[in-house]
């Protein structure tokens, strides 16, 4: 090798990691190329590069001089592109030049090396390749860095490395190969805050955090965005093994917090994943300090979220790890049963917390918050069908908050969220109980045990002993309030989004409801004043053997039918929500879609009882033309239908998810 290639050379390694991700210094032969002219690689070349054609590369391109000042738009060398597209024969032969090293740290536009591109698209050999050729080169100097791990190192403008692309693309074995090229090297973030670990973890690859943990000596760096870590990544991807590696790997992550104050315990509790927090719990057993850590400017637990998230396993398991963390409370006072009564779910939560013999007790069932509210004053706010709680001699019916009001005042404010066996309950408890009593004796063919029986006598006292409770308010105290936000912030998001959803649905129901009764209206008309008339002898209809006039008969009743089975849907949606308040987002879709398609199968039969009725009066002459126009008219009625059908049961199966 001549000097001024040795020159070259040395001046190429000398550029570290930094140097490239933020000022790049080109070869003289790429400077002079005028910055506001486009470069452009020959076609003929491009084309043998990607389609990997050395002969036509050997025969036209002997000297290395010829391939240099090669670059396309986005500043890519030939080395570039014979990398990019896995071209490993082209690459070994750009590389036997003497003069290509600079090529291999000569980043284009973005940034990219040869090695970025050869690693993003996962081409092992030509990865091998480059690293292979670096280590030829003479160690630098000043950084006592070798060439290939300069070239290993080097960022590009999102400070991606070339393990970095690799991870991102899951190409495992090129992956494998960088970090045994370089073990030592601890990879920092790129600039969107991703470690390779985190990103890797992130991402749910396994394999790839297995490979990083086991290969990398010392550790490697585990942090990711907003302060996460990578077992933080691994609980909200809900990977159980790559859980249990990270945890095998560094224990302490499991108190490690994000710039939110969330551990990794938090996040399993939000994920609802009960597997990953038995997990983590078994893996802190000797430090149970991470059970008590409180959220960032909320002060809200694993227990908390996993309460108002209504999962019992993993409140279970937090509770038998460290029964005292029911005693926790958040920055505005709230304990797990204030939690429990701040979203409805499909169970009755807070009674089920009841029955937890650690929980089961007067402080905690009507501890106050900060602004005085027991969990029974937020189960009337949030319209919580819990009746079984309501009921429970534990809980403390007569409380008042800051505002001087109790349960029942806040009940008669939050009338319209509760439902209709809630109401019956609050209302006649006598009627609920033998409704009860009744669907106990349903479910159970044989005579109850003398052990059930007393459980119910016992509820039945409960109800008793509600009767008697002073539950009527004063003028005074009957206050609606209009302005939920005095809870700071409880109220359930995915309550509004249901309230839209109903109103939206009532709007279109009264469209409907007006396009069904006039549907019923004409064919209740029709079929008094039938085609064709009556005899006068004994006033039966004339066309009465005429098979059209029979068509007529039977679309026009399947009309009136169809048409008032939607009214009367329509009708009893109005006519329950006014009564009983009982018709939730999920009841008023399907009875929605219900009318609907009655709505529209009315339509087309009203359509098939008018052209059947005009073909059983006219001439046949008349009678065909009319009869295709209707087949056309019919069939893409009824394919528009099927469209809008389709659609709203789709949508309506997204909006059930919510």
């Amino acid at each position: 090798m001549d000097q001024s290639s040795s020159n070259q050379i040395t001046e190429s390694q000398n550029l570290n990691s930094e140097t490239f991700s933020s000022q790049t210094e080109m070869p003289n032969q790429i400077a002079a190329v005028s910055q506001t002219e486009i470069p452009h690689m020959d076609a003929d070349l491009y084309k043998a590069l990607y389609r990997g054609d050395i002969s036509f590369l050997k025969g036209k391109y002997s000297e290395f001089a010829h391939l240099q000042p090669q670059l396309t738009p986005k500043r890519n060398t030939v080395l570039h592109i014979a990398a990019q597209f896995g071209q490993l024969a082209c690459v070994e032969w750009i590389l036997h030049f003497h003069s290509c090293s600079p090529l291999l740290q000569q980043p284009n536009l973005k940034g990219d090396t040869p090695l970025h591109l050869a690693a993003r698209e996962g081409h092992r050999g030509v990865v091998k390749a480059l690293l292979d050729a670096a280590k030829t080169l003479h160690q630098e100097i000043e950084s006592g860095v070798g060439t290939d791990e300069a070239m290993l190192r080097m960022t590009n403008k999102e400070k991606d490395t070339a393990l970095h692309e690799a991870v991102r693309y899951h190409h495992s074995k090129v992956v494998k190969l960088l970090i045994e090229a370089d073990p030592h090297f601890i990879y920092g973030a790129n600039s969107t805050g991703y470690t390779p670990l985190y990103m890797a973890a992130e991402r749910g690859y396994g394999d790839l955090v297995e490979i990083i943990i086991d290969l990398t000596r010392p550790s490697p760096n585990h942090r990711g965005i907003e302060g996460r870590t990578a077992l933080h990544a691994a609980v909200l991807c809900r990977h159980q093994a790559m859980t249990k590696k990270i945890l095998g790997w560094k224990p302490k992550l499991i108190k490690e917090v994000d710039e939110n104050g969330w551990s990794p315990l938090h996040c399993a509790a939000y994920m609802l994943d009960a597997a990953i927090t038995k997990q983590l719990l078994d893996g802190s057993s000797q430090d149970k300090s991470v059970i008590y850590l409180g959220i960032k400017d909320s002060n809200r637990t694993a227990l908390h979220i996993a309460s108002y998230n209504g999962c019992m396993d993993i409140v279970e398991l937090l509770l038998s790890h460290a029964p005292d963390c029911c005693e926790q409370v958040d920055e505005n006072g709230n304990n797990v049963f204030h939690f429990a009564m701040m979203k409805k779910h499909p169970s009755h939560f807070g009674s089920e917390l009841l029955i937890k013999d650690g929980l089961r007790v007067r402080g905690l069932v009507n501890e106050k918050d900060a602004q005085g509210d027991t969990p029974l004053h937020l189960l009337a706010s949030f319209g919580v069908n819990d009746v079984d709680f309501i009921l429970d001699k534990t809980v403390d019916k007569m409380e008042r908050n800051k505002e001087k009001l109790n349960f029942s005042d806040n009940r008669f404010s939050s009338r319209n969220k509760f439902s209709w066996g809630t109401l019956l309950a609050l209302e006649s408890p006598q009627l609920y109980h033998l409704r009860e009593r009744i669907k106990e004796y349903l479910r159970r063919p044989f005579r109850p045990s003398s052990l059930q029986q007393a459980q119910v006598d016992d509820r039945f006292e409960g109800f008793k002993k509600y009767l008697r409770l002073p539950f009527r308010p004063s003028s005074l105290q009957h206050v609606i309030r209009k302005d939920d936000s005095k809870y700071g912030g409880k109220i359930d998001d995915d309550d509004k989004e249901e309230d839209k959803i109903i109103s939206s649905a009532k709007k279109a129901s009264e469209t409907h409801l007006i396009v069904a009764t006039l549907t019923a209206t004409v064919t209740f008309a029709a079929g008094f004043t039938l085609p064709g008339g009556y005899r006068d002898t004994d006033g039966m209809a004339i066309l009465t053997k005429k098979a059209s006039f029979k068509a007529f008969v039977v679309s026009d009743t399947i009309a009136l039918t169809f048409s008032v089975s939607a009214v009367f849907i329509f009708f009893s949606m109005a006519f329950q929500h006014a009564l009983f308040y009982d018709l939730n987002m999920r009841t008023w879709l399907h009875l929605f879609s219900y009318a609907s398609y009655l709505t529209l199968l009315g339509m087309g039969a009203m359509v098939v009882a008018f052209t059947t009725g005009l073909y059983a009066v006219l001439p046949h002459s008349f009678g065909l033309p009319i009869l295709t126009f209707h087949c056309i008219f019919s069939s893409l009625f009824y394919l528009y239908a099927s469209h809008v059908g389709r659609e709203s049961m789709r949508l309506g199966r997204w909006k059930l998810k919510i």
